[in-house]
C-alpha cells in the first residue's frame, strides 16, 4: 500500500484584519457621502454675476419700457420735438394769465408709436412744474426676448441709428419684465452702449418732470 500523503496545513493569518476592513468601508462610505453632498450643493447654488458699478453719464439718454416681458421704445425724442413745437406756438397773450396758460398746457397731447403723451402742470412750493406723462396705447406692445435678438427687430434697428459714443440706453423695468431687460441690456452692451435702468412699479406711470427735480438714472 502506498503511504497516504498528509495535506499541508493552512496557517491562519497572524493578524485579524476585520477591524481594518471596517475602517476602510467606513472611509469609502464617508467619501461617497461627501461627494454626493458637494454635487447637490453645486446644483442648487446660485450663480453669482458681477454687477458693474453705477456711474453718471453725460450722454444723451434713449428710453425704453420693459412691460409684459416686452421691450417698448418710448420715442421720447419725437415727443420732445412735439412739446417744443407746442411751446413755440404759444402767443404772447398766453403768458398774461397763468390760469389760461396752464389750461393750454394741460390740454396738450400727442402720440408716439406706442404711447399717448400728455402735459400736466403742477405747483410745487409756489413754482410751476410741467410733467410729461407717457400712457401706453395698448396693453401689449413691444418685442419679446426672442424677437429682440433678431437682426431686423425694431430694437436692433433703433440701436443701429444711435451712436454709442453719444447715446446711452435707459430702461424702466416693471416687476414682470427682468428677463427681457437682461436680453436687451446684453445686446446694448455688445454694441458698446452704456446701459442704465430703474425698477418701476406696475401702478406708476412713466412721467418726466421739468427742472431736473427727479432722481437721475445712472448707467453701468
Amino acid at each position: 500500500m502506498k503511504p497516504q500523503r498528509s495535506r499541508p496545513r493552512v496557517k491562519p493569518p497572524a493578524q485579524n484584519l476585520d477591524s481594518f476592513m471596517d475602517v476602510l468601508t467606513n472611509t469609502v462610505g464617508v467619501m461617497i457621502f461627501v461627494c454626493l453632498f458637494a454635487s447637490l450643493t453645486a446644483a442648487v447654488a446660485p450663480a453669482l454675476v458681477r454687477t458693474p458699478l453705477a456711474r453718471e453719464s453725460s450722454k444723451s439718454s434713449h428710453f425704453f419700457e420693459c412691460r409684459e416681458d416686452r421691450v417698448t421704445p418710448l420715442d421720447e425724442d419725437q415727443a420732445s420735438e412735439e412739446v417744443q413745437t407746442f411751446f413755440r406756438s404759444l402767443d404772447a397773450n398766453s403768458f398774461t394769465s397763468p390760469q389760461a396758460l396752464f389750461a393750454q398746457i394741460n390740454g396738450f397731447q400727442t402720440r408716439t408709436r406706442y404711447y399717448q403723451v400728455n402735459l400736466d402742470v403742477l405747483t410745487h412750493q409756489g413754482s410751476p412744474i410741467v410733467q410729461t406723462k407717457f400712457t401706453p396705447l395698448s396693453t401689449i406692445d413691444g418685442e419679446t426676448s426672442q424677437r429682440l435678438e433678431q437682426p431686423r427687430s425694431q430694437f436692433q434697428q433703433t440701436l443701429n441709428r444711435l451712436d454709442p459714443n453719444r447715446h446711452s440706453l435707459i430702461f424702466f423695468v416693471r416687476p414682470d419684465s427682468f428677463n427681457c431687460f437682461r436680453t436687451a441690456r446684453s445686446i446694448g452692451w455688445n454694441q458698446g452702449f452704456d446701459v442704465g435702468w430703474e425698477p418701476w412699479p406696475n401702478e406708476r406711470d412713466i412721467i418726466f418732470v421739468s427742472g431736473g427735480g427727479g432722481r437721475r438714472v445712472t448707467v453701468q
